[in-house]
């Protein structure tokens, strides 16, 4: 049997009943719907994700424009149809403009350098099992044939090269497999010519 003294009574009466003033007072208000406070939350976060949606549809961040390319404009056009030729002699054109070529051209050394253009007179039988000279080669890709400048004694060479967009890895970016196969190329015929 438990034996209660009177401070401990007093005491647990206040703990269990605080005050007689609760009886007196007025009623709490009653609780306020919930549902209005998620659907208010809900149309807030549809209409920012739509906003920021539609605004980085127009205007992607460089990190996700690497990430999901836009879609490229389409296989690469025939290299023997009309448009693929105009293409090709526009892009010659402006190979031959370029202000490093003409630089190179009319430096004071230029008697001792000379010009060559790979792949030219290359047999066709050989061509259709080659990578740069045949698989890639046309509009989009490697649209025109290299052109190296050469220093006579072979020591030195400098190569302009035109890459398309259908070389890329990740769009507006040359895959980095291709880059090393034509520096290969390229280094080979120095040190074949050297050797």
């Amino acid at each position: 049997m438990t034996i209660f003294t009177t401070a401990a009574l007093r005491r647990l009466h206040r703990v269990t009943i605080p005050s007689h003033s609760r009886f007196f007072s007025s009623p709490p208000p009653p609780p306020q719907p919930r549902h209005r406070r998620p659907l208010a939350t809900f149309a807030a976060v549809a209409v920012a994700s739509l906003v920021a949606g539609t605004l980085g549809a127009i205007y992607p961040p460089a990190p996700i424009s690497i990430l999901f390319p836009r879609v490229a404009p389409g296989p690469p056009a025939d290299p023997d149809s009309p448009e693929s030729k105009a293409y090709t002699l526009s892009l010659e054109e402006k190979l031959q403009t370029l202000p490093e070529l003409r630089k190179l051209r009319e430096r004071e050394d230029a008697k001792d350098w000379y010009e060559i253009r790979p792949y030219q007179n290359f047999p066709e039988e050989r061509r259709v099992n080659n990578l740069t000279a045949g698989a890639l080669r046309g509009p989009g890709k490697l649209a025109l044939l290299p052109l190296i400048l050469v220093k006579k004694d072979e020591s030195e060479s400098i190569v302009f090269l035109h890459l398309g967009r259908g070389l890329c890895g990740h769009d507006g970016i040359i895959h980095g497999g291709l880059l090393a196969t034509l520096l290969d190329e390229t280094l080979a015929r120095t040190v074949c010519v050297l050797d």
